[in-house]
């Protein structure tokens, strides 16, 4: 009888059970929660936060990705001034790139924290009002949370502004900062930079990313 290669059976036995697992992957290729139809943005939402931070994993950028979706859902911005309808999900990267890149626990100079730079104030105020818990300022590094606050945050800022660009400058230098000085007209050119960024935005997705992404549950 031949000497059976050890080394050539290892690799056959990894091979083997690589098709295993990618079979019984099969069907889950989308992330609990997510439909079908929103699939392809959240890829594409994951692929711009790994290109802004090439460090986080993939499973880090679609957690992230599919949380943002999420939260942008329930932003109220007005059409815009050629009468078509903005990208929600592009506009809440955008601010978020422009705030923190997308790292969940950055804290600015102000005290500022998460991903959308919540001031703890703002978000004890928010969560009174909206009837919302929040015991420590601590949970604002919390991407979930950061990103309702931060998104009901807009959303007032926007009822009392009258336009994007001033509810932008708004969210940077505080409503009474902006109708005192105006803001800094640099910060919502930053977004709106951001948020054309991504509609032109294009990736090369490689089959094994797409079948790992399928198997994270968030």
């Amino acid at each position: 009888m031949k000497k059976i290669n050890l080394d050539l059976l290892r690799k056959l036995s990894l091979l083997l059970l690589i098709g295993v697992f990618f079979g019984e992957s099969y069907g889950r290729l989308v992330p609990s929660g997510v439909d079908d139809r929103n699939t392809r943005q959240i890829r594409k939402a994951s692929a711009f936060i790994g290109e802004k931070r090439p460090h986080l994993s993939l499973k880090e950028r679609e957690r992230l990705a599919v949380l943002i979706e999420n939260a942008a859902l329930d932003l109220k911005l007005p059409n815009r001034r050629n009468g078509k309808s903005w990208d929600k999900l592009g506009f809440l990267l955008g601010v978020i790139q422009t705030e923190s890149r997308f790292h969940t626990k950055a804290k600015s100079h102000k005290g500022a924290l998460g991903l959308m730079q919540v001031m703890p104030d703002t978000a004890k105020w928010l969560a009174e009002k909206e009837g919302i818990s929040f015991k420590s300022a601590k949970e604002l590094y919390e991407p979930e949370l950061n990103l309702h606050l931060g998104v009901l945050y807009l959303n007032y800022l926007i009822e009392r502004t009258d336009s994007i660009e001033a509810a932008l400058l708004s969210y940077n230098a505080g409503l009474g900062g902006y109708k005192r000085f105006g803001g800094i007209p640099s910060y919502s050119k930053s977004i709106l930079q951001y948020y054309e960024e991504f509609q032109s935005f294009t990736w090369v997705e490689t089959r094994i990313e797409s079948r790992l992404a399928g198997l994270y549950e968030f």
